[in-house]
This record gives structure tokens, sequence and C-alpha cells, in this order.
């Protein structure tokens, strides 16, 4: 029998998968090429990511990847500004990719489309007779919101972003045979912003290491935040653990000490580490080693869309999580006696709590290794996108579309 033929567009090249959305693209494609031979058309914004184009070519029938440089995507959504786009549409997107795309889909016969991030969308003809499927991952736009409160200039263009995101989700979503979200509570804000048919949300996994480092056995006061450095939300909550956090915790516990890991820090998160019991890595080769030696993972977003891959590795490694309700939120309620949750201003005093009761540490860790190993398996997620892969083909597929071109 014919193996379908399947365009797969995620928006960043998916390996490696060292953060966030290449994670959950990797683990996409992996499906993918298990059900269909596919077409791979993505972008590389970190020219070390093109190293990796032959590892995927292993894979998949055809590999291309656009090179997409910043100072490019810094003057595409410059331009934005003045047009109807939405910015990250703008920056994610290039002209040459979407007429590579177009003659892909002239050429050659797709059983279906995978997008993976909204912007791809944009990249798609507006008729087509393949089903598109959609993984959104986030509701983009709440984003936006969350992040223009205030009176800056920026908060002015975030603003400006959440109302255009929020008409390109619309379009997204009636061109859409089905749209994907990583948690519930994302699935039910897509449903109120863009209507309740098709949308369906869909977990991320997280591999379980065999052995973790015993509680009893972790460094002392070891405190760890990890992710993409270069991501506001992240930078602005390693900038609280270290400036706000950090200092109350040491007026009590000395030994106290923060390790932010994660690629591309900005220079404000480079000079963190001047600050007393501050240490910034960078990038890592193998994130494992920080965090069997953390006595808590310290998760202090105050923005948060989405579910937070650097919780679910924590947990499968045996770390306790000492997170926000806005990061809480996105997880089962069965996550619940897994965390310790607090708002900001109450993280230091719960801190030092913890790192003094080595048994309510072991008990969180402990818990958080079942709840991830119950809910968080990846054979869950390609159980499921396959479910939604097979049923998206079976049905009539081709919708106009309204989404505003990459152009």
């Amino acid at each position: 029998m014919r193996r379908p033929a399947l365009l797969y567009l995620p928006h960043r090249i998916p390996y490696p998968p060292d953060k966030g959305d290449k994670i959950r693209s990797f683990h996409l494609l992996n499906t993918l090429t298990r059900l269909g031979e596919v077409d791979l058309v993505t972008h590389a914004d970190d020219p070390r990511d093109l190293r990796h184009v032959e590892v995927l070519r292993e894979s998949c029938r055809s590999v291309t990847v656009f090179p997409l440089p910043r100072w490019r995507s810094r003057l595409r959504a410059a331009r934005a500004i003045f047009t109807g786009t939405p910015l990250s549409v703008a920056w994610m997107t290039r002209g040459l990719a979407c007429d590579f795309v177009r003659e892909l889909l002239a050429e050659r016969r797709h059983e279906a489309v995978v997008v993976c991030s909204s912007q791809g969308m944009s990249y798609l003809p507006p008729e087509l007779a393949a089903p598109v499927i959609l993984d959104a991952v986030d509701v983009d736009s709440e984003k936006w919101t969350a992040l223009s409160a205030g009176c800056a200039p920026s908060h002015w263009i975030a603003a400006l972003e959440s109302r255009r995101m929020r008409r390109f989700e619309r379009a997204a979503h009636a061109r859409a045979a089905r749209v994907v979200l990583c948690t519930e509570r994302e699935a039910a804000l897509w449903r109120k912003l863009a209507g309740r048919e098709r949308v369906v949300a869909i977990t991320n996994g997280v591999a379980l290491p065999a052995e973790v480092a015993p509680t009893a056995r972790r460094t002392p006061g070891r405190l760890m935040f990890c992710g993409a450095m270069d991501y506001e939300p992240n930078v602005r909550a390693a900038t609280l653990a270290a400036t706000r956090i950090l200092p109350e915790l040491r007026r009590s516990n000395p030994a106290a000490h923060l390790v932010i890991v994660g690629r591309n820090p900005t220079e404000s998160v480079r000079g963190l580490a001047a600050l007393p019991g501050v240490s910034v890595t960078g990038e890592v080769p193998d994130i494992a080693p920080h965090l069997q030696s953390a006595s808590v993972a310290l998760v202090p977003l105050e923005v948060a869309r989405g579910i937070q891959n650097k919780v679910l590795e924590a947990m499968a490694h045996g770390v306790p999580v000492l997170t926000t309700p806005a990061v809480a939120s996105s997880f089962a309620e069965a996550a619940l006696g897994a965390l310790a949750v607090s708002p900001v201003s109450g993280m230091a005093a719960v801190t030092v709590e913890l790192l003094g009761r080595e048994a309510e540490r072991a008990r969180l860790a402990a818990a958080g290794r079942a709840f991830v190993a119950e809910h968080h398996a990846w054979s869950r997620f390609d159980a499921d996108f396959s479910n939604v892969l097979r049923e998206s083909m079976a049905e009539p597929a081709a919708r106009s579309s309204e989404v505003r071109t990459c152009r």
C-alpha cells in the first residue's frame, strides 16, 4: 500500500530538539515519518542548526531549509508595522519560502499538510485540496495581550500584535481541517476566539530517564532555571529569580545558588552572573547533569502560554518544581500534588521552606515523576496526533483561505 505524501511546515528546523517548540515539532516529525512520506520545508534562524540537515534527510523524502537571518526578520517586522500583517508572521516568514511551498504543492500531490505554528499558514495557496492540520500549540494573541500591560512603546506594539494575531488566528481556523493546541486551557481559549469545531488538545511528552539522583545526594541550596534565554518571558523570569528571589533567600541560606541554563543569553542575562550566588552557563551540550544536581527548579514565569517543557523535564529528572499559578494552570489538576505553587511575591519564603524540608522535596520529586509518566509520554502524543491526521485525511478538505499572505 502506498504511504501517503505529507507536507510538513514547522516554523523552525526541528533538530536538534533542544528548546520547547523544537522538541514538540521534532516528535511530530517522528509521527509523520512513521505514517507517510514527508516533504519538510522550514527555516533556520540559528545558522548552527544548518549542520543538522543531513540528519533530517535520513527520515524525510525531501528537506528544504531557508535561512532566516535576524536582520532580515527585524526588517520585515518593522515594515509590517505599517500593514495589517502580524509582526510575528512577518518575522518568521520569507517570500522565497512561500514561493517554494506553493510550487511544491502545485507539482506534487499531498494527502495532508501539517503546519506547526500559525505563521506557516500564510504560505498556503488560497485553494488547496489537501486537508490542513494546524498545530498552533498555543494562542499567540493571548501571549501578546499579556505582554501589552503598561504604557511603554513595546507594550503598544504588543497590543497591536495581539489584535492582528486574533484576526490571523480566526482566519487560520477557518482554513484548517483540525487545529491542535497543547493544553485543554489553550484549546478552550482558541474555541472562544475562533470557533468550537475541529479543535483538539494534544499535550507534550517528555523522556523519562531510567534513574535519577536521590534528593539527599543533590547539591544543597542549588536552584535552577532553564530555557531559551533570548525569549523575553524567560529573561524576565530569570531576572526575577536572580534579583528578587535569590537575595531574599540568601539572607537565611547563604549557600543558596542559582544556575541559569540556556542558549543565547541576552546581555542582561549574562550580566546577572555578576550578582552573588548566580551562575549563567549559556548553551550546554546536555541539560541532564544540571537537572540531576539541582535541589529545586525555580520557574517564576509571570507570562506563560502553553505547556512548559522546562517543568516537564525537571519533574522527569526528579527535581521538585516551584512555579507560579500561571504555569501550574496549564497542567492537569493532578499536577497540583506534584508542584509547589506560589506567586512570585511569596517564592522566596516557599523556597526557604522547601530547601529546609528534605522529605517534602523527596515527595514532590516522586510525585512529579509519577505525574509525567502517566500524563506526558511521547507515545500518547504519537497516538493522538496519528488519529487527528487519519480523521482529517478521511474528510473533504478544500477550504478557501483568508489568511494574509506572507508577502
